[in-house]
């Protein structure tokens, strides 16, 4: 995924270019939004820029500073002749096509899981086919879309004391193919106490690590974990980028798309929701094809549709 498929977020685009441009980048940020903003695409975006080829053999020209993410004073001026990173991946190169399919071997995954039967100790790789399925289908699903895609129903999804173990032994190597090694781990909230095993390994990781955690609920993370971290604070799309999202990539209407993106409120997964319940509920289409044609789950309980 580049930044090019990520609806709106220009501005957070553009710095967290900024951040590699200027080396101001820390080896362990947190990308904190609301549900269905679009902080895991953004993740994953920036997985990729960071492995793409492109961005690590870049063009020698002049460009211009720009203001830290985070606040800071701006960057001096880069002169003429030094080395300006592109916007965005280049979708094309290797490194990108494996980052795109999710099999790039040094892009690591984390994310909640369930024991497939009782006894079993889980890890986010022992669910890799249905991670990328996932995010194939709804890259701004939920976490309980994600749950109930795997089969939880009821069960409490979690990361495990064994996935700490497994993330600790798979930075612990040398990177294959990039000159970084990435962890994206989506929703540490449901990182319990054993998330402290990880505490050595976030403050002084091997080099060329870099943490990607993508939270919705500052709250239930981990105080340990938290002070770690870089925040960055991910604002939410704005009401035209949805609406536009909404025509060009679901087949909205013009005017249906124009409410729904006032009323969603920044959530673009609610948005298709709510597309999608519509349409059953005028009778336009059939909850299958609903599903079919906006690539992502809806909540079915009798004749009506929940988000």
């Amino acid at each position: 995924m580049s930044f090019s498929n990520v609806i709106g977020q220009g501005g957070t685009k553009q710095r967290l270019v900024e951040l590699v441009q200027y080396n101001r980048l820390s080896h362990a940020l947190l990308f904190l939004v609301n549900e269905g903003s679009g902080a895991l695409s953004l993740a994953l975006a920036f997985a990729q820029y960071m492995v793409c080829e492109k961005v690590n053999r870049p063009q020698t020209t002049a460009a211009p500073a720009g203001p830290s993410l985070f606040g800071d004073e701006p960057a001096a001026p880069v002169n003429e002749g030094s080395v300006v990173l592109p916007s965005d991946a280049c979708g094309v190169c290797p490194a990108c096509v494996k980052a795109k399919q999710l099999i790039h071997p040094d892009i690591h995954f984390s994310y909640p899981v369930i024991p497939r039967k009782p006894g079993d100790k889980p890890v986010s790789a022992d669910y890799s086919s249905e991670w990328r399925e996932f995010i194939r289908q709804d890259p701004y699903g939920n976490a309980y879309d994600w749950l109930q895609f795997i089969g939880a129903e009821n069960k409490q999804g979690n990361i495990t004391a064994h996935e700490c173990n497994d993330i600790i032994h798979k930075l612990s190597l040398k990177s294959f193919e990039s000159g970084y090694k990435i962890l994206v781990m989506w929703m540490p909230e449901y990182l319990g106490n054993e998330g402290n095993k990880l505490l050595k390994l976030i403050e002084e990781p091997p080099a060329s690590t870099l943490f990607i955690l993508v939270a919705e609920n500052e709250s239930l993370i981990l105080p340990t974990i938290l002070s770690r971290t870089q925040l960055v604070r991910i604002p939410l799309p704005e009401t035209g980028d949805i609406e536009k999202a909404l025509v060009e990539r679901a087949g909205a209407p013009v005017e249906q798309a124009r409410q729904i993106a006032v009323l969603c409120e920044g959530n673009y997964h609610e948005a298709l929701q709510m597309i999608i319940r519509s349409d059953i509920n005028h009778g336009r289409h059939s909850h299958e094809e609903c599903a079919s044609r906006f690539k992502c789950g809806v909540r079915r309980r009798g004749n009506c549709c929940f988000a």
